[in-house]
């Protein structure tokens, strides 16, 4: 950071003053937080305080005795923000009124009871001086000064707001209709009309009024970022609740609760009950009840509201007195609230009674002018009597399965034309069992001005330049069926881009009710398989997918190693490309059931080879470039606020931490702006370093703390922390060494995410991140430990339960089953 002196001329005057005129210097408590560069405003005060000048230099300031050189620069800026700032912060306390007694005796802890002020002109009209010499800046400094207070009265009508400025703010409140409080139109008329009502207002509140005016004239949201309306705002909300509760979707799939206040102030909050003071009385009965309606926003937020929908914020309490066929997804918010979809609407904790819906087939994957027809991911038939709803398929009825919501159809796949009818109306539908294979013309392609990928600088790298095939021997296993499906359904989706959440909606629906891991897992592993890139917008904080193309590489003299997304379609043309060349395809299954499985060609020459390539008109798989460790920014950031720390045992950033903590991995987010999310590594004894991707921040962060990342036995890497996993590029180049993707896999009562890593392929890995052996004897020893804690995990009765484990110092939770959609 550079000096502080240079800071506060820079951010309080020469920024200001690029504008126009200086009437007033307005320090927030943020901007100390961000100057400094913490979190806690106590300590912002006392750095503050360390940064000014000793005690018996101030002295001789403020008399007069040090005054400033003409023609010099000026050394003592930092003394009059400080003397700003006091009249104006949040830890002043109400009451103190007393410029030396009260206010600065008490932030320096000294007395100045009596002392002398005139060096506080001296230091003021020489900055005048300065400023328009050297940058043609103009200070308006108050000319009409009391009497009583002639010594301090520049420092005093310099600062806003002041306890004055707030009186007047108080007694502009009580002349406002309560709904119009905020309504900038309104304030503004009302001052220009009524000035005798705030009475002798000094002339830091008349600048800061004219500067407000003026953005509000100017239109769009400008003036919300003004300290008029700042201090306005606060005064509003000593009295009215008109802030509103906001969910929002974490970087990995868990939910965060905020109060987001009218000037876009989000402050996080454990559960809604923090927020009852601050909202509205008809949202805040909705909280006290237990059963909150979410209005979705897009880009995973959510916003709480009285209007009736379908995702609701309740306790977990209500949830249980739900019918479970009802709820389509739960995701635990905390030990005692959850974000729930349900296929109908509910009010009071109890579904409400089927409502006449249209008629017609909704809820699925369109492909073209059909839709997959397979199931759970197939459409359904809906309408207001469900009773009267028969389908038919070639003039046959066939059996449906009855849902609250409608009727499904039976587990399995189904193609064809289906017609649904119900009294005198018919609806129509074609199923197909695949999805269509994705041109270059459909497809929206990666774009480094557009997206950041989530491998950010690891993005095209790998831990080594050698791509070669080698023997791996672990156990394959073919991919289910539910895997099938989801993989055509996102094939399909993503052609055009997916929004994170949309896609995390089709993995949980396409998933079983049981025996299945995690859903943000399971959609990784189609990112470290290829078929998927995950993106973070350059101009918005959301996360998207694109979908990869398809590509060959040349392996060796005989094979074609094929990367990108396989879907049914794509395998089909493979076979029959390679089928016309005469070279064979082989299918390489993963490491559990649901993993994607890889496909090579198999070539009996170069002529063979050639001619698949050219049948099938792939690209060619790009050279990755060697990979690095870690390439952090080590450059500061300004106008980001901290809105969460790394949970490092439960893998996610949790919007409440331990302030006094300073080391950890701090999630930035910038208020008023489209900037994606910054990830901030704070390690004791090292360069501070930022982050885009959170994934690569949090694997980056635990490399500079230190210790052991991976687990390396029989051929299959795991992570040792919890959401530490490779970047996906390195994850596709093991996948190619041994043709075997990354994917979840069920080890020692609980689903891991797991890669195939060959012999030759660990050395280049070690050298990038700590991988550590595990004998058999150590092994034995802890399954003999923890083998009570296995027994928890795989109980489905203890489905979402944690449990800490001592021995990896981890929290484990019990995903035997997911939970009810």
């Amino acid at each position: 950071m550079r000096s502080f002196e240079a800071e506060c001329i820079e951010r309080y005057f020469l920024a200001p003053g690029s504008t126009g005129p200086i009437g007033s210097v307005y320090v927030a408590d943020e901007d100390l937080l961000d100057i400094f560069g913490v979190t806690d405003l106590e300590q912002a005060r006392k750095q503050l305080i360390r940064n000014l000048p000793h005690i018996d230099i101030l002295r001789q300031r403020f008399s007069g005795v040090m005054a400033p050189l003409k023609g010099r620069a000026p050394d003592y800026v930092r003394i009059l923000v400080f003397l700003c700032w006091m009249q104006t912060t949040k830890t002043r306390q109400r009451g103190d009124r007393d410029f030396r007694d009260d206010i600065l005796a008490k932030q320096l802890g000294e007395n100045f009871k009596g002392a002398s002020m005139v060096g506080l002109d001296l230091m003021w009209g020489h900055l005048k001086e300065f400023l328009w010499r050297e940058h043609g800046i103009d200070l308006v400094l108050p000319e009409n000064v009391p009497h009583h207070i002639r010594r301090i009265g520049r420092t005093l009508q310099m600062a806003f707001p002041t306890w004055r400025d707030r009186a007047a703010l108080r007694k502009l409140r009580q002349f406002i209709p309560q709904e119009r409080l905020l309504d900038p139109l309104v304030v503004a008329n009302r001052i220009h009309t009524s000035r005798y009502i705030l009475g002798d207002t000094m002339q830091s509140f008349e600048y800061n009024f004219e500067k407000f005016d003026d953005a509000r004239k100017r239109g769009v949201r400008e003036y919300m970022e003004t300290p008029f309306w700042q201090a306005w705002y606060s005064i509003v909300a000593e009295q009215a609740a008109l802030e509103h509760i906001e969910v929002a979707e974490g970087d990995f799939g868990e939910h965060e609760l905020f109060r987001v206040s009218p000037l876009g102030d989000r402050v996080p909050i454990s559960t809604p009950e923090e927020a009852l003071k601050f909202i509205p009385k008809p949202l805040g009965k909705l909280v006290r009840n237990g059963i909150v309606f979410l209005e979705n926003l897009g880009f995973g937020r959510y916003r709480a509201g009285t209007s009736p929908s379908n995702i609701l914020l309740m306790k977990s309490s209500k949830l249980a007195e739900c019918d479970s066929d009802a709820i389509r997804s739960v995701v635990g918010l905390n030990a005692g609230w959850v974000v729930a979809n349900f296929r109908n609407q509910v009010g009071g904790g109890a579904q409400t009674q089927s409502t006449p819906r249209e008629f017609g087939w909704r809820d699925g994957i369109r492909v073209g002018g059909a839709y997959l027809g397979r199931t759970p991911l197939a459409p359904m038939i809906a309408g207001p009597m469900p009773a009267a709803i028969r389908v038919e398929k070639n003039g046959k009825p066939i059996d449906m399965v009855r849902r609250d919501n409608g009727l499904s159809f039976k587990d399995g796949i189904h193609s064809g034309t289906f017609v649904a009818r119900s009294h005198r109306e018919n609806r129509e539908i074609l199923l197909v069992p695949r999805a269509n294979e994705v041109g270059d013309i459909r497809r929206l392609s990666f774009d480094f001005s557009r997206e950041i990928s989530e491998d950010e600088f690891h993005h095209g790298t790998a831990p080594s330049l050698v791509s070669t095939v080698e023997e791996w021997n672990g156990e394959r296993t073919p991919p289910c069926d539910e895997l099938v499906t989801i993989g055509e359904a996102l094939y399909e989706r993503t052609a055009r881009g997916l929004s994170f959440s949309e896609a995390i909606e089709i993995v949980l629906r396409g998933m079983p009710e049981d025996d299945c891991p995690s859903e943000w897992d399971l959609l990784r592993s189609f990112s470290d398989a290829g078929w998927l890139e995950m993106t973070l917008l350059r101009h918005f904080p959301v996360r998207r997918i694109l979908q990869n193309p398809l590509a060959a590489e040349r392996v060796g003299s005989d094979l074609v190693r094929i990367s990108g997304p396989t879907p049914i379609a794509v395998v089909e043309r493979l076979h029959a490309a390679a089928s016309a060349a005469g070279a064979k395809v082989e299918t390489w299954n993963g490491l559990s059931k649901w993993a994607l499985a890889r496909y090579a060609v198999r070539c009996p020459n170069e002529h063979v080879r050639q001619d698949f390539i050219g049948r099938m008109a792939i690209v060619e798989k790009p050279t990755p470039k060697l990979a690095l460790a870690d390439v952090g920014d080590p450059d500061g950031v300004h106008g980001y606020q901290v809105i969460g720390r790394l949970d490092e045992e439960r893998g996610f950033f949790a919007v409440r931490y331990d302030d006094r903590v300073a080391e950890g991995l701090y999630r930035l987010e910038r208020k008023e702006s489209r900037n994606p999310f910054l990830y901030r590594s704070v390690v004791d004894g090292k360069p501070v370093e930022t982050y885009v991707s959170p994934s690569v921040a949090i694997l980056c962060h635990h490399l500079r703390a230190g210790g052991p990342l991976f687990l390396h036995r029989d051929g299959i890497l795991e992570p040792r922390r919890s959401r530490v996993l490779l970047p996906s590029s390195w994850a596709r180049w093991a996948s190619d060494r041994v043709l075997c993707n990354a994917a979840p896999g069920f080890s020692e009562g609980g689903w891991r995410y797991r890669y195939a890593v060959g012999a030759s392929s660990l050395l280049p890995i070690s050298r990038l991140v700590p991988v550590t052996e595990q004998e058999a004897e150590e092994e034995e020893e802890e399954a003999k430990g923890t083998e009570w804690i296995y027994r928890f995990l795989a109980s489905a009765s203890n489905r979402g339960r944690a449990i800490h484990d001592s021995r990896s110092r981890t929290t484990r939770i019990a995903r035997v089953m997911a939970e009810k959609r």
